[in-house]
């Protein structure tokens, strides 16, 4: 469990960063709407699992009384909540080893590449490359414990793993802490977790004509609702499900390690479970699941891409 920082130190200047870079439903302000976006949605469920706000089918909305919960989120997944919020609204951005903006970001934001911006306000430490936060990002990253002194700090490190910044080009898997961790992964899995691990890499013949089946359900259906010539399939075949399955698979074995796992606990305790939000895509998990995959079941490669 993560104790790097008092949550009374971070806890208000993160609802207040979080609530105030939320897109809003409404112009009363009175829904936060996450667009389906990824950053927005870690977002909405930040505010809820901090008492904040209740959740709404797009997103979420204030509490008339709002009151912290008895059993805060983790610390860690607040600090990936924060960064990718930021990161998403323009109020941090990764910079290469020289400071600048990678073309790709600056594409993405509208601007030629080499517009002048302004400079790293975060240098880069322990392995971590330079960055640039807008003052009110930046006081909500002192507050967490992830800048200190113009640096990231050491407790900053694993937490930007997650995020993995192509800027900086981390080669995470060679890190000794990370090879320590595949192996703790490995040596204390709890007897559920590799049940479902064995299950899901696992396609059966049964599996696949299940699967068929259903799709030639489906693509009837669709047929039968929009005409024939307006539905377009590519022809199915056993093989075409087979790969379909594996795409679904991989997708749940993400799941188990974003609900499950985490660097500085290995695999979370039942109560430790119901603390960690809902932190997918994360960069990290991603990589030890890959790891795990391909130590466990070397026969499997399928499964560990």
């Amino acid at each position: 469990m993560h104790r790097h920082t008092d949550p009374a130190t971070w806890i208000l200047p993160v609802i207040r960063f979080i609530a105030s870079n939320l897109p809003v439903l409404d112009p009363g302000g009175e829904e936060w709407d996450h667009m389906f976006t990824t950053p927005y949605q870690f977002g909405c469920e930040a505010l809820i699992a901090l008492g904040h706000a209740e959740e709404t089918g797009r997103g979420a909305r204030p509490l008339p009384r709002p009151r912290l919960p008895d059993i805060l989120p983790r610390w860690d997944d607040i600090c990936v909540t924060v960064l990718s919020l930021a990161n998403q609204c323009g109020l941090l951005s990764y910079r290469l080893p020289d400071g600048c903006e990678s073309p790709e970001i600056a594409a993405w934001w509208g601007r030629r590449v080499g517009a002048i911006l302004p400079p790293p306000n975060i240098t880069a430490a322990h392995r971590l490359g330079p960055a640039w936060a807008a003052p009110q990002a930046l006081s909500v990253l002192h507050a967490l414990g992830l800048v200190d002194a113009g640096q990231w700090t050491a407790t900053a490190e694993p937490v930007l793993w997650r995020e993995e910044p192509q800027e900086w080009h981390l080669d995470i898997a060679v890190d000794p802490r990370f090879r320590q961790a595949l192996d703790q992964a490995i040596i204390e899995m709890p007897a559920d977790i590799r049940h479902e691990l064995d299950r899901l890499v696992t396609i059966t013949d049964e599996d696949v004509t299940e699967g068929l089946i259903w799709r030639e359900a489906h693509q009837e259906g669709l047929r039968a609702e929009y005409g024939a010539s307006r539905v377009i399939g590519l022809p199915l075949t056993r093989e075409s499900v087979r790969q379909g399955l594996i795409f679904l698979r991989i997708h749940d074995l993400d799941w188990l390690f974003f609900s499950n796992w985490r660097l500085s606990d290995g695999w979370l305790s039942p109560p430790e479970r119901k603390r960690a939000m809902e932190i997918f895509h994360d960069s990290l998990a991603i990589r030890m699941r890959r790891a795990v995959v391909r130590r466990l079941y070397p026969d499997k490669p399928e499964f560990s891409g």
